[in-house]
């Protein structure tokens, strides 16, 4: 998924938490961290797409 893609899910979805997994994994990366979380935040979602560090969890 890219960035326009999470994008459209937050639209379906807006008060959904949604939780970017399997980033920057080899045969998955086609999207940094970096670059999602930088789209979130200029999309002012960022309480809604939550972006883990390796090794991060949640708990709500």
């Amino acid at each position: 998924m890219g960035t326009e893609d999470v994008y459209e899910v937050y639209k379906a979805a807006p008060d959904a938490k949604i939780i970017a997994v399997h980033m920057e994994a080899v045969n998955h990366w086609g999207l940094s961290r970096e670059e999602l979380k930088s789209f979130i935040n200029k999309k002012g979602i960022s309480s809604n797409v939550l972006v883990p560090d390796d090794g991060e969890s949640y708990s709500f």
